[in-house]
């Protein structure tokens, strides 16, 4: 980031601590983009997606004060958006599964990298937005944010086997998905 963009960024932060509407369209403008491609990789469709980030940027300017300036901004505001995103699957109750940690889980559903060579980016973001909520998030946070089951558990509130079993149906659902569309080209 330039010095330039570092001095706006400051600027734009200290206008949002001011409750300035200027300061906080600016941002909002600066990063919807970014902040939109991280919900779409949680939610199922745009419009869910544009709910989610607009609870997150409403987050962004109650919770300006918290940011210390220790760190990048950026990531502090991704971090928000990612976690408005969890909290707005947790809302979705309708497809939560609790499997006991005693659970054997099944290990052949990892996509072998060739398989996803036909196919692009936007298609795969497509597969990935038809998982199930809960499914979906557990998979973007182990293989997009790279969490580990058990950080992944303490956030969802769910048990490190059911993580594990979100991530293994997954991987079934999209290997399937994947399979099928590859076969019928």
């Amino acid at each position: 980031m330039s010095t330039k963009d570092k001095t706006e960024l400051s600027e734009l932060i200290e206008g949002i601590r001011q409750n300035k509407r200027k300061s906080q369209k600016r941002l909002y403008e600066m990063y919807f983009g970014l902040m939109m491609s991280i919900s779409m990789r949680y939610c199922g469709n745009r419009d869910e997606a544009s709910e989610v980030v607009n609870n997150g940027f409403l987050k962004v300017f109650l919770k300006i004060d918290k940011y210390s300036g220790k760190g990048s901004f950026e990531g502090w505001m991704k971090r928000i958006m990612v976690n408005t995103a969890l909290d707005y699957i947790k809302s979705l109750k309708h497809d939560f599964v609790e499997i006991n940690d005693s659970n054997s889980f099944e290990s052949n559903y990892y996509l072998e990298n060739d398989a996803l060579s036909d196919f692009n980016v936007r298609e795969i973001l497509d597969y990935v937005q038809m998982l199930p909520p809960m499914t979906r998030a557990v998979f973007n946070m182990n293989i997009m944010e790279g969490m580990k089951h058990k950080e992944i558990s303490e956030k969802l509130h769910i048990s490190e086997g059911t993580s594990h079993w979100h991530l293994q149906n997954a991987r079934k659902i999209l290997k399937n998905n994947i399979d099928r569309t590859k076969y019928s080209k």
